[in-house]
């Protein structure tokens, strides 16, 4: 009796037809009500059902039972993340490394760490023989953390093991993050395009905006917008595209949405503030030149020059020439200054 329950569960379940599937589940745990599995199985279909609630009740007698049981803890695990529990997530994981010691958990572990800009934690376990699941966590560890050198070596070693799209596109970004273009359209070249993908199309956009095919790229930043519509990197790409091919008040109109996805982000408003200064117009530029970082500061101080502050623009390159000696840039305009004031 409780074989062809099962059987109808599942068949059941497989059609999408997931609340007949519980009731044959209940059932069957009429007969056997300590199956860990049948409990698991009416825990997954509420969870498919959107009932977080009463999947977590299921979940909870499961592990009251078992607290090893794995299956039950990677579907809390889910519950969480989706969620955005990612704490408690990342917890979840941690406890199914410490019943399965594998490199898969492990690596899921990473991932999450990696989610939450915890990427120094990645590094606080010892690992003796990492499968490139980890090697990648660990490589996108330190891409995220600017330390390109060790990113290729850890990437290169996931890919020794195990060629995938995936890993392929983490070494591209981190050989154009680091300044080796040239090498990215070789990459571009071996990667089987996602078209679902918005990170391998930002990619591809940014190699063909490198080479210079700025149509193209548009092509390919404005697909990887459509599929991930709050994701502002994106329309910095478009922005930064339409401005190197003239077209200004799209780029404008691009740098404005990168903006108001992530005002935080002191990249975009310079971009703007340099769209602005091209266009002459000083006053917009400098009230986007909020950060106090080099290159905002050398245009604030090229604006002040432009726009006859010598004094006020003096002390600012002073300032940044300390810093920066070998500037040619802030060097330059020193020079111009010292010779029009006659110092």
């Amino acid at each position: 009796m409780i074989k062809e329950l099962l059987q109808e569960g599942f068949l059941l379940k497989s059609k999408g037809y997931y609340k007949h599937a519980v009731e044959a589940f209940y059932k069957a745990l009429e007969i056997d009500n300590s199956s860990s599995e049948l409990l698991l199985e009416i825990a997954e279909l509420y969870y498919l059902m959107g009932n977080e609630e009463r999947a977590l009740n299921y979940i909870e007698q499961i592990l009251d039972k078992e607290p090893a049981h794995i299956e039950s803890l990677k579907l809390l695990e889910k519950i969480f993340e989706e969620k955005g529990a990612l704490e408690e997530a990342e917890q979840t994981a941690k406890n199914i490394y410490c019943f399965s010691r594998t490199n898969e958990h492990l690596a899921d572990i990473f991932r999450l760490l990696n989610v939450q800009n915890k990427f120094d934690e990645v590094f606080e376990y010892s690992v003796e023989n990492p499968d490139s699941k980890v090697l990648y966590e660990q490589a996108y560890a330190k891409y995220m953390k600017n330390e390109f050198e060790e990113a290729e070596i850890l990437i290169n070693k996931a890919l020794e093991e195990k060629p995938r799209n995936k890993y392929l596109l983490l070494k591209g970004e981190i050989l154009f993050k680091s300044g080796n273009k040239d090498a990215c359209i070789d990459i571009l070249d071996g990667l089987e395009l996602d078209e679902n993908n918005p990170e391998m199309l930002d990619f591809a956009g940014l190699v063909k905006q490198y080479q210079g095919e700025y149509n193209k790229a548009l092509e390919y930043f404005k697909a990887a917008s459509r599929l991930a519509e709050n994701d502002d990197r994106y329309y910095y790409n478009i922005a930064s595209t339409y401005f190197k091919l003239g077209n200004i008040q799209l780029a404008k109109k691009y740098y404005n949405l990168a903006i108001s996805h992530n005002p935080e982000n002191q990249s975009y408003h310079f971009a703007l503030a340099n769209l602005y200064y091209s266009e002459r117009h000083y006053k917009r530029a400098m009230e986007e030149l909020q950060g106090d970082f080099f290159e905002a500061r050398l245009l604030k101080a090229i604006i002040l020059y432009d726009t006859g502050y010598l004094a006020i623009a003096k002390r600012e390159l002073d300032k940044l020439s300390d810093e920066f000696p070998e500037n040619e840039i802030v060097n330059d305009y020193k020079i111009r200054i010292t010779e029009e004031l006659g110092i």
